[in-house]
């Protein structure tokens, strides 16, 4: 437990510092509950007015733990109060289970609950209610155990308290204890405790219900009326083809379970089972009526229509964990019971069987904490990055008075939330109260475009705001204040002072790769030396991603990043290094940058563009056919991480090779190497073909690959050679080919591979030969493309689908 709280906290305390925790979640709930603290009952900024936290759920746990405000007066406190209590559930879990187990399964089982993937996901997932209920839940197991009816009625009703869907949970423990009291007095003569059990079980149930039906259907909707003008919560609207209204969904689940068969064994939603019962090995199964307490909760992710309720990286798999954890202590205590009956071999098996359970248990929490864990060693380790920028923010935070109503970007709010108004930027500045002040951050998360915002600062700064401070692209404005003038310091994003400044107009010094793997989103920056001969009016850099076969994917001009937008090169000095960071981008499985230096009007025309050798100081890998562009860096994801790219395919076990000959018109023969996937590719999918060769192609050549299903043409790649540039006077000559398996493919389908090299005026082809000189054709059979079942899309996938590629 303490180990736990060590690594999470810190964790989520690096999240915080990191700026990976926005208004939306952790600012607005860490403003209800401040305000709570102070008086005002789970109120928080919405917009450009005051709301409550019952628009949307119902949370009076928010109203007990305010008080912790009292002791710390920081947001952190929230992070690690969660950190905290999804740790302690270790303990109560550990005393069932040892009562249940002995003292070695139950340490197993408190370690298979503590590397449990969806307790450490809910942990960093900025801050909630519902993993408030994770140790309470094992509380209340623990007490009807025991027979602990007073703390277990403390338990159960904290769980209600939890959120409305919580009181569900607490009905099903209500129901439980009931039960077990009752069966506790069959088999012995029913005593007053047990008595009590089953009066203490039944009134919870029906007051969970009670409190269920009137949180639900009384509080949220006549709160949600007037915020959104719907009388319901709006998450109902989350279960698309089941309907948007609880009556619908209710009436869709008992008239339509055909509908909701195919929804729930969706093959992502089969894998959320499966990882949620993989996490205690499997045991889980042999205590389906514990798991049946849960069942509310679980068909409410498993059948949603938002993939971060069934992909267990979010909080909303938090509440099952402790049900999954209490149905195997059971499943194991029967299976050892059943042990102990079975006699034959029965010394060796009561000696041993405690001692393989555990085993057990461990490899399968181990094997799952490898795979998706969110701690070191785990598959899914994300940690933050905290720099110098992230520190300086404290600086703007302490200029603001305690009292004073402030708009601030997405990523700043929670950093500012411990007040009574505090809006997400531009929301407050005409609201009543209107913002006395105004802290942006122009390099992180605003949840505007940059321009939008560069506009709406300057329409501020053009009317009754002042700056107050700026420095690395933060910038602190209040109303009232005199001073119009953007600090120097405030560039600082974008500007240092470099070595002497050489005569070459704008020099490229270097790119470097800023990645987010878990969210496959990309940031690409690059830096440049301003010289001597700078014409700001004419010359500017130029950045082109693109794929393997040359398709554009980016460049500055299609999403000016913020450098540009705040310090555009009429700003720039010679001497100055400046640094260009891209927006966060979502590029495909394998992409190359290239740089150039644009002077003319079109920046895609070669004339347009200075010559590669008047850009840069050092050899790049591949300069383009122009000599305009020069390919600086290439990459390819691998197990979700981006990594440099070879070009050489030679060792590539993935690849097959085979050599083609082709006779040129003057009779001459063209040997080319081809590398093409040896495995299935998915429908949907991408797949690479790789070329190269010595001798120049044929003038006015070039090279073609189809795909076909028969005589049907699926998909092409045509044109001359290309690594993400032409690169035609390369040596060798390489070329590298993409084409797509078409997403309605049936798996197994073959689909065939050709290649050959045509006359681009005339359409006329070269023919192959064989070994022996005989020509064959004109176009090279490549084998065929066996086509893979379509993987299950990952979470980033199924959020947001621009990652997929």
């Amino acid at each position: 437990m303490l180990a736990f709280i060590a690594v999470f906290a810190k964790m989520a305390f690096d999240l915080h510092a990191g700026m990976r925790t926005h208004q939306s979640d952790l600012g607005q709930i860490d403003q209800a509950i401040w305000n709570t603290s102070r008086g005002r009952l789970l109120e928080f900024t919405k917009e450009n007015g005051q709301s409550v936290r019952f628009t949307d759920h119902v949370e009076p746990i928010f109203a007990l733990i305010s008080p912790l405000f009292w002791l710390w007066d920081d947001v952190r406190a929230l992070l690690l109060l969660q950190v905290v209590l999804v740790a302690l559930g270790a303990w109560p879990l550990f005393e069932l289970a040892r009562r249940k187990l002995g003292s070695r399964l139950a340490l197993a089982l408190a370690a298979a609950y503590l590397l449990n993937a969806q307790l450490q996901s809910a942990v960093l997932t900025e801050f909630h209610a519902i993993p408030l209920a994770v140790p309470l839940i094992l509380w209340a197991f623990w007490a009807v155990e025991e027979k602990r009816w007073g703390q277990f009625a403390l338990a159960a009703l904290l769980v209600a308290a939890v959120k409305e869907e919580a009181a569900l949970l607490a009905a099903g423990l209500g129901l439980w204890a009931a039960w077990r009291a009752w069966r506790a007095g069959r088999e012995q003569k029913l005593g007053t405790a047990d008595q009590r059990g089953v009066a203490v079980g039944a009134i919870l149930l029906t007051a969970a219900l009670i409190w269920f039906y009137v949180a639900t259907f009384v509080i949220v909707p006549a709160y949600a009326a007037e915020a959104y003008g719907v009388e319901q919560s709006t998450y109902f609207n989350r279960y698309g083809a089941l309907g948007d209204s609880p009556l619908d969904i209710v009436r869709s689940m008992l008239t339509r379970p055909g509908l909701v068969w195919q929804i729930a064994t969706e093959p992502a939603r089969l894998r959320y089972v499966f990882i949620l019962l993989a996490g205690f090995g499997f045991l889980s199964l042999l205590g389906l009526d514990v798991l049946a307490l849960a069942l509310p909760v679980l068909l409410a992710n498993l059948l949603s229509a938002f993939p971060a309720q069934y992909y267990g990286e979010f909080h909303y798999s938090a509440p099952l964990t402790p049900y999954f954890a209490v149905a195997a202590t059971y499943g194991m205590a029967r299976l050892l019971a059943a042990g102990r009956r079975w006699r034959r071999g029965q010394r060796s098996i009561q000696r041993y069987l405690p001692t393989l359970l555990a085993i057990w248990l461990l490899a399968w929490a181990g094997a799952s904490y490898v795979r998706l864990g969110r701690g070191p060693l785990g598959g899914r380790y994300d940690p933050a990055t905290i720099t110098a920028h992230h520190r300086l923010l404290e600086r703007f935070t302490a200029q603001i008075p305690q009292d004073a109503a402030v708009s601030a970007t997405a990523a700043i709010h929670p950093h500012i939330s411990h007040r009574r108004f505090a809006y997400k930027f531009p929301a407050g500045l005409e609201a009543d109260p209107p913002a006395q002040w105004a802290l942006i951050d122009v390099t992180g998360n605003t949840d505007m475009a940059p321009g939008d915002l560069r506009e709406t600062v300057m329409a501020m700064l053009a009317g009754d705001w002042g700056v107050e401070d700026g420095a690395d692209g933060y910038l602190l404005l209040r109303r009232g204040s005199p001073n119009k003038a953007i600090p120097d310091a405030f560039y600082d994003f974008v500007r240092a002072r470099g070595e002497a400044p050489t005569e070459r107009p704008l020099t490229f010094l270097g790119l470097d790769v800023i990645d987010w793997p878990a969210w496959r989103q990309t940031r690409v920056l690059t830096r440049w030396l301003v010289g001597e001969n700078f014409a700001p009016e004419t010359v500017r850099p130029w950045l082109e991603l693109r794929a393997p076969n040359g398709e554009l994917l980016y460049t500055f001009d299609d999403m000016a990043p913020p450098a540009l937008i705040w310090h555009p090169p009429n700003r720039w000095r010679p001497g100055d290094v400046i640094s260009i960071e891209t927006m966060g981008l979502f590029l495909p499985a394998v992409w190359g940058a290239a740089v150039g230096v644009v002077h003319g009007p079109n920046p895609f025309e070669p004339a347009s563009r200075l010559p590669i050798d008047l850009v840069m100081t050092e050899s790049p890998w591949l300069v383009s056919s122009d000599n305009t562009l020069a390919l600086v860096g290439a990459y390819r994801r691998i197990d979700e991480r981006l990594r440099p790219l070879k070009l050489a395919p030679d060792n590539d076990p993935a690849l097959r090779r085979t050599r083609a000959t082709f006779l040129a018109p003057n009779g001459q023969a063209l040997s080319i190497d081809i590398w093409t996937p040896n495995k299935p590719v998915a429908a949907g999918r991408r797949f690479d073909v790789y070329l190269r060769w010595s001798d120049a192609l044929p003038e006015k050549y070039a090279l073609f690959v189809h795909l076909r299903d028969g005589e049907q043409l699926i998909s092409q790649s045509d044109g001359p050679p290309r690594v993400f540039i032409q690169t035609e006077n390369a040596q060798p000559i390489r070329d590298w080919r993409q084409l797509s398996v078409p997403n309605d493919s049936p798996a197994g389908k073959r689909l065939s591979l050709v290649f050959g090299l045509y006359d681009y005026e005339s359409g006329a082809r070269l023919p192959w030969v064989d070994a022996s000189g005989q020509i064959q054709g004109d176009e090279f059979p490549l084998g065929a493309i066996v086509v893979a079942p379509p993987p299950i899309p990952d979470q980033a996938c199924a959020l947001a689908p621009q990652t997929c590629d």
